[in-house]
């Protein structure tokens, strides 16, 4: 059975005078799904943001979401999309409920008290949402701002920066709420930030852009286990001599010594024999762990080749 699609990008194209900003841009976000948008300063990530919801016009190609082109049903489109923009503007002097009740009011669709209490336990306010916003944390004012976002029930969630001026705690706290926005309601989440951890624990896929044009894209799990070289760290006895060993045997493999432990990244196809070698020479292995591979390595691996 073919997946439902949220968002769809097909061949996007933007152009300013001779300058190609977005170069035929293709890609898929599916409900329930946490999709990281990623790229350096310039490659044209706050520009996709701003055609996938209409604020600038397309040269070439077409957005559709729920199958509704932004180009030609702009309205019907739009109708399925909420947002947060870095930090979300709400109304100090009333409460986080006023403010929810207010931008219910604005919405085309009804937005009933039932759903409103809904979206405030889903970002955590429960306790606080009566308090005035002014006394709100940062965190706190980007947990209602993520509850506007989603008053109406929207299909596709775009968050730009979500995270933004957060501290650590505030910002695994986001993080948890926007996962779970998205897996509770079968939201489609489009999301865009330079924290490159925190993507890493918050997105199911991603997807890099460099000089406009989509340069890899891949769940998350194959993205960090996709090598075919794997680096491993062995922690063993005679740390010198298991070091001149490992050499001789792998010539042409990277190795170092770390601290306490040997750092070695071989061919997959060779790492049984590396635990051979140390076991039939008599060393003793304490341990041997694969050392993942990270999304910020991988993201300079990928723009750096480009």
């Amino acid at each position: 059975m073919e997946r439902e699609v949220v968002v769809q990008m097909k061949n996007v194209s933007k152009k300013i005078g001779n300058r190609t900003i977005i170069d035929q841009l293709s890609l898929q976000v599916y409900p329930g799904e946490v999709y990281g948008f990623l790229g350096p300063n310039g490659a044209g990530k706050t520009m996709t943001i701003r055609m996938i919801v209409g604020l600038i016009s397309m040269t070439e190609g077409d957005v559709l979401i729920h199958g509704k082109s932004v180009t030609n049903n702009f309205e019907k489109a739009i109708a399925h999309v909420g947002g947060v923009i870095e930090n979300p503007e709400m109304y100090e002097y009333l409460s986080g409920y006023e403010n929810l009740v207010h931008f219910a009011r604005m919405s085309p669709k009804k937005v009933t008290k039932q759903r409103i209490s809904q979206v405030v336990k889903l970002v955590g306010l429960d306790g606080r949402i009566q308090h005035k916003v002014r006394k709100y944390s940062l965190g706190m004012k980007q947990r209602l701002g993520l509850a506007q976002a989603i008053l109406h029930s929207p299909s596709l969630l775009i968050l730009d920066e979500p995270t933004n001026g957060l501290d650590p705690a505030g910002i695994r706290e986001i993080r948890a709420y926007i996962r779970n926005v998205a897996h509770q309601e079968q939201m489609a989440v489009f999301v865009s930030s330079h924290l490159l951890a925190e993507m890493q624990l918050m997105c199911d896929r991603i997807g890099i852009v460099q000089n406009g044009k989509l340069i890899r894209e891949e769940g998350m799990n194959e993205l960090t286990k996709a090598d075919e070289e794997k680096t491993i760290q062995l922690q063993v006895n005679r740390l010198e001599d298991a070091f001149q060993l490992l050499n001789n045997a792998f010539p042409t493999a990277d190795i170092e010594i770390i601290q306490d432990r040997i750092i070695i990244s071989l061919r997959r196809e060779y790492l049984p024999s590396c635990n051979q070698v140390l076991v039939q020479n008599n060393f003793d292995v304490y341990e041997m762990a694969q050392v993942q591979t990270t999304l910020e390595e991988k993201f300079l691996e990928v723009t750096e080749e480009k």
